[in-house]
């Protein structure tokens, strides 16, 4: 019992926020390829400036747009600020300090990710909000 009660708190440990991994790398890397494995094949998006994507995408489109666009920035700052999960739907926010490459000027945004689960989670909304 020892055990199965320190695998399991090593599991939750681990997996505090859902798909946390390749999303962080993907944001401190700039580097959006691996989103085409955690999105639905089409997604809902409403980004705020500097971003300023609104629609709905297919993943491919989507990734290739923010990928140019958040080109821009080096990130600064990750902060995973709350999670919600209930039954097959989970939200997650994070909170970027974001530095504008040519003007040093830093930007506060959060990004707060909208998931579902059938086999695995995934990505269907994604909202973006200057702070």
């Amino acid at each position: 019992m020892k055990i199965f009660i320190t695998l399991l708190s090593l599991f939750i440990t681990t997996q505090h926020f859902l798909l946390m991994h390749p999303i962080q790398n993907a944001i401190e890397n700039g580097d959006f390829s691996g989103f085409k494995t955690i999105c639905k094949k089409r997604m809902s998006i409403n980004l705020e400036k500097p971003f300023l994507i609104n629609g709905y995408f297919y993943a491919d489109k989507f990734i290739d747009d923010f990928c140019m666009k958040f080109s821009e920035y080096k990130t600064q700052r990750i902060e995973w600020s709350s999670k919600q999960i209930e039954g097959d739907f989970a939200i997650q926010s994070l909170n970027l300090a974001l530095k504008n490459k040519k003007s040093g000027r830093i930007v506060l945004y959060k990004l707060i990710f909208f998931m579902t689960r059938d086999k695995e989670w995934k990505l269907y909304y994604l909202r973006g909000l200057r702070i």
